[in-house]
């Protein structure tokens, strides 16, 4: 407990002795941080948006004129039993000549004097935001093959290019957070082998004392740690404060209508595990280079 205690004391001591130099790394850190953490924001509410956006290319069946009540009755039940689908609503012909007049009423109007109604039945089906980039085309096909459809409309490529761009963002998002860990740890290695080097006439007394290596270490571990965590708060904080400033712009650009989401508990939780583990390692690799190079010498 004792060596704890000094660890932590001696940390404070060297943060608060070069505060300055403290400040503006956790400053640099933050802002490298704050990449990882809003990339991870973006994908979170894009991937949202995308699953949201999803249910605005159902599925659309149309059924034959000429189709009996328990025809229908089957294709309901295949549409009840399929998993890939979140709900679907049936559109007798009547109901959708109503809604195609109250919608368009001059071209309503020029339906009406034909004297039928040339609209078919339908059911508009959503599809889960979870389900597989393929279940989509493959209830298309099915429904297709089923008597009394006559067409099943799927806009298959709009959906699929935004698959495809959730994908390149994805990827771009592991290239971005590489670009962010290393950044990370040669900043705290930078910053961690001034203190060493600040703190060499202390380090070769408690050598002499017999310390330990690791009792040596301590303090500076203890200190990119408290760097590391200090910077991923206060990036958190800065990110929290943009997306609720942009929050209401999303809303009224019908990009997310609820708002921006903050990360969620697993997302900060790993900037905040990444930001003192990265300060850790940083300062692991500077004591020990620094160290290593004093003593061949």
């Amino acid at each position: 407990m004792s060596s704890v205690k000094y660890c932590m004391a001696s940390a404070l001591r060297n943060l608060w002795e070069s505060k300055v130099t403290a400040l503006f790394t956790a400053v640099t850190l933050s802002v490298a941080l704050g990449f990882l953490g809003a990339y991870l924001a973006l994908f979170i509410n894009m991937r949202a948006a995308l699953g949201a956006m999803s249910e605005e290319f159902p599925l659309t069946v149309y059924i034959s004129d000429g189709i009996s009540p328990a025809g229908i009755d089957v294709v309901k039940d295949r549409l009840r039993t399929d998993p890939a689908i979140s709900g679907f609503e049936f559109t007798s012909k009547d109901k959708a000549l109503s809604e195609f007049v109250g919608e368009y009423k001059g071209e309503g109007n020029l339906v009406q004097s034909l004297g039928t109604n040339p609209l078919p039945a339908s059911f508009d089906v959503k599809l889960k935001s979870a389900a597989a980039p393929d279940a989509g085309s493959r209830l298309a096909g099915e429904l297709r093959k089923m008597p009394g459809v006559v067409e099943v409309q799927y806009l298959q490529d709009e959906a699929g290019r935004l698959r495809a761009l959730l994908g390149s963002f994805r990827l771009g998002g592991m290239v971005l957070g590489l670009g962010v860990l290393l950044g990370v740890v040669f900043i705290s290695y930078s910053t961690l082998r001034l203190a060493v080097l600040a703190h060499t006439d202390e380090i070769n007394v408690l050598k002499l004392m017999g310390a330990t290596r690791l009792f040596i270490m301590g303090p500076f571990l203890v200190e990119g740690v408290i760097q590391g965590l200090a910077a991923a708060l206060l990036s958190l904080g800065i990110l929290y404060g943009l997306l609720r400033l942009f929050t209401g712009a999303s809303a009224m650009l019908a990009v997310s209508p609820s708002g921006l989401s903050f990360l969620p508990f697993w997302a900060w939780g790993g900037l905040l595990l990444a930001g003192g583990a990265l300060g850790l390692t940083g300062s692991f690799f500077a004591f020990v280079r620094t160290l290593g190079m004093q003593e061949r010498h």
